[in-house]
């Protein structure tokens, strides 16, 4: 009985309604003929009372099988209903659910062929989800290694622009830099100054107390340069002893005053090293280029390095720990005069 009640009533019964409304006509045409004879004191006729039974007849068998084809409707609509509401889970992407067969024998090929089918998509999809995660998995570990791979660059760049013993950039990477200042400089007509730097008797330095305490007033020499120069200029080993600092947009009177801080600093520094406290001194030779003069950034290149090289050894000439200035014969290079 509940089977048959949850039938009916989750059902919609519109074949049912039909039926019903037949009845309900048959019922009112015998209710009308009776009613009709029995106001109009009317002995009912022959063809009435016929009719009238025929009527009652009718109501009487559509009652009794009325349910029976309500039954028979529900039979067959239900497991499509069912099959109906499986197919919606699915759609929703509940790819495990299953109808049960054994309720529904009319449709128990069906059902189980529907079952093999979800069954498999859900495989299918735990299949598809592992090779999502699994790729998800690969694209990560891609990343990491792009990432490493470009740290691995950065660092790479970085020590074939730096020098190895004492981390400032190295002379290859310091003489694109001027390259590329002087070709700023003649474009736009902006001064444009080097200072080269020597460390004075560095050599009885190496052969007094030996290489490793040379090695490590190198190190001293980049603190000492790196502590007073500007943000805006750059400073690099040139070879050896041998520094050189590029000042950008720098004039030659502001440049002198540059120079003169960094030999000033480098004087009065206690270099620190494994023998113990050493004072040392720096020569400087300055070359500008004003910015003004017609050159050509390759041979002007080779005149300023030429030019501060020759200034810092006449420095060193001259007694050392000072700045050489001395006239060049060019225009686009000037010195101190």
């Amino acid at each position: 009985m509940n089977k048959l009640f949850d039938l009916f009533w989750r059902g919609k019964i519109k074949n049912s309604l039909l039926a019903g409304f037949l009845l309900l006509a048959l019922a009112l045409v015998a209710v009308t003929i009776t009613v009709s004879y029995y106001y109009l004191d009317i002995e009912m006729p022959e063809a009435a009372v016929a009719a009238r039974s025929i009527a009652v007849a009718a109501v009487l068998v559509v009652m009794a099988f009325l349910p029976v084809v309500i039954l028979i409707a529900r039979k067959i609509s239900y497991p499509l209903e069912v099959l109906a509401e499986v197919a919606d889970e699915i759609a929703r992407g509940n790819y495990g659910v299953t109808l049960n067969p054994g309720a529904n024998r009319e449709i128990n090929t069906l059902a189980v062929s529907f079952n093999r089918m979800s069954l498999k998509l859900k495989e299918q999809r735990e299949v598809l989800l592992k090779q999502i995660a699994l790729l998800e998995a690969q694209k990560q570990e891609i990343a990491a290694q792009n990432e490493e791979l470009a740290e691995a660059n950065a660092r790479l760049e970085l020590i074939a622009i730096t020098d190895q013993l004492t981390g400032v950039y190295n002379r290859r990477y310091i003489m694109r830099e001027i390259e590329q200042e002087l070709a700023i400089s003649i474009r736009h007509g902006l001064p444009l100054s080097i200072i080269m730097i020597d460390i004075d008797y560095f050599k009885n330095v190496n052969d007094t107390h030996g290489h490793q305490v040379g090695d490590e007033v190198l190190k001293e020499i980049v603190q000492v340069l790196s502590s007073s120069i500007r943000t805006s200029d750059l400073l690099g080993r040139y070879g050896g002893e041998e520094f050189i600092v590029i000042a950008p947009l720098t004039a030659l009177q502001e440049t002198l005053t540059l120079a003169e801080r960094l030999r000033d600093t480098a004087s009065k520094w206690p270099f620190e090293t494994t023998y113990g406290f050493l004072k040392l001194t720096i020569s400087l030779g300055v070359a500008t280029y004003d910015g003004k003069s017609e050159a050509y950034p390759s041979s002007l290149l080779d005149q300023l390095l030429a030019q501060a090289d020759l200034e810092m050894y006449k420095a060193k000439a001259m007694g050392r720990n000072r700045i050489c200035p001395v006239p060049v014969e060019t225009d686009a290079v000037t010195s101190l005069s």
